[in-house]
């Protein structure tokens, strides 16, 4: 009755990995629950501003009253959001650009490890031994589970720039 037409005769029908999809998907997730994040670190920063109770200033360098290193973790945040979003929802549309996108919210990901490893390191010297040791063990975790998340990331990403190798030819 109806005649199946291909509509590229000849062309190589290639598909995205179905890691790279499922990955897509899962980091979209994450990448929309720091972008929900953004207006509670935003209104505590304001609060912190406006009650005048920002980080003590051992801990902190400070910069027009609010801490430098929350403004940091801020951009971080942002930026891996933004671009995380951007690099997710163009490669479920399989689109070539998205990569790049995923690469530097990877690169903002690390940079957020980076910002919160001197956070912890400036905030808790000159703790009780036990607290800063806590504060460690806390922070070596939670990078343990980012890395672990990270590695998968990772593993997208060089599956992706595969696929759009063979179906690109660059």
């Amino acid at each position: 009755m109806f005649e199946m037409v291909d509509p590229l005769p000849g062309a190589l029908r290639l598909k995205m990995p179905r890691f790279v999809i499922a990955w897509s998907i899962v980091d979209l997730v994450l990448c929309s629950l720091r972008a929900l994040e953004l207006p509670f670190l935003i209104a505590a920063l304001i609060l912190m501003e406006s009650c005048g109770c920002s980080a003590p200033d051992k801990c902190i360098v400070t910069r027009g009253g609010l801490s430098l290193i929350l403004w940091l973790e801020l951009g971080s945040a942002c930026a891996v959001a933004v671009t995380g979003l951007a690099g997710n929802i163009g490669m479920l549309c399989r689109r070539h650009w998205a990569q790049y996108f995923c690469f530097i919210s990877l690169l903002f990901t690390l940079a957020s490890y980076g910002i919160m490893v001197w956070q912890t390191l400036l905030c808790f010297k000159g703790s009780a031994t036990l607290v800063f040791v806590i504060a460690i063990i806390a922070v070596l975790l939670f990078i343990m589970l980012r890395t672990a998340l990270l590695v998968f990331n990772t593993i997208s990403l060089f599956k992706a720039k595969h696929f759009f190798k063979e179906r690109d030819g660059y």
